[in-house]
């Protein structure tokens, strides 16, 4: 457990390639969508796609804007996780996310009222283990209609990876505390995601070295914070600070998001700590 819970922050950007690329697939390919489901009866439809076409059992739970899905199983890390890099899940995990992913697609898809936000919450009940998606609706049905390419919908999924001893023994979601995804909450943890997994790409992977990238809102201002280093020659010339102000531009102006007032930006390694107003940042140029 204890190496586990070291390496756990790395697992994000292979995980989201594992699970959301199969789903986005499965979705584009689908084609026996209920014509309609109620508001009321997501929650049922989704337990129920799951239990009569994959044989799983979730539990579900509805906020105000925001779909819970809940799915205890008995293993999720790979038995050689740690020791290969490419062993992530256990072999049959990635498969049950994605079918439990594409049937929370297929039902928001098809229903006249949909919540703005989806989690699932998949549990290692035990060793304790908690992985977290959390995804938009409105992002899942652009990738559907084939406006949102894959590439683009994987870096849009907010994945963790927590120790919940809670977890243990809970076969019902117990532990799963259902709340409100906001959209600035959303789109700070999406940014510092996306900040994270930019210097560990193909092109930068072992490059660099990410001890910390968070990201919050609160009253009004965007709050990020960053500790990257340059490891290696060629990465020594990178502009971190400018490519982090660029995926923020990018983010918020792809989501037209203006309800904040200020951003701050702090560079741990070269402790500088920068704001910038709301029309700075919405007319940054991005690619």
């Amino acid at each position: 457990m204890t190496e586990s819970k070291r390496s756990l922050k790395n697992l994000t950007r292979t995980a989201l390639l594992l699970v959301s690329l199969s789903s986005v697939l499965t979705l584009g390919c689908s084609s026996d969508i209920e014509p309609t489901y109620k508001e009321d009866d997501i929650p049922y439809q989704v337990k129920k796609i799951c239990k009569e076409e994959y044989q799983l059992d979730v539990a579900t739970k509805s906020t105000r804007n925001t779909l819970w899905i809940y799915a205890p199983l008995s293993k999720i890390l790979h038995k050689e996780y740690g020791i290969k890099e490419d062993k992530i899940f256990d072999e049959e995990v990635a498969d049950k996310l994605r079918y439990i992913i594409t049937s929370v697609g297929r039902v928001l898809l098809s229903a006249d009222k949909t919540p703005e936000f989806f989690v699932l919450v998949a549990s290692d009940i035990k060793l304790g283990l908690d992985y977290t998606l959390t995804g938009s609706t409105l992002d899942t049905k652009k990738t559907y209609a084939g406006f949102l390419p894959w590439t683009e919908a994987n870096r849009r999924y907010i994945i963790k990876f927590d120790v919940s001893p809670q977890a243990i023994g809970d076969e019902s979601g117990r532990h799963m505390e259902a709340y409100d995804i906001t959209m600035p909450d959303f789109l700070a943890e999406q940014i510092a995601q996306r900040i994270s997994a930019n210097f560990q790409d193909e092109n930068t992977k072992g490059k660099f070295t990410i001890a910390k990238s968070t990201g919050k809102f609160e009253g009004g201002t965007f709050f990020f914070e960053y500790d990257i280093k340059p490891v290696a020659t060629e990465a020594a010339g990178i502009d971190i600070g400018k490519k982090a102000l660029d995926i923020v531009a990018y983010c918020l102006k792809t989501y037209e998001f203006k309800d904040f007032i200020t951003l701050r930006v702090t560079d741990l390694d070269k402790q500088t700590t920068t704001d910038f107003g709301r029309a700075a940042i919405l007319s940054r140029p991005t690619e």
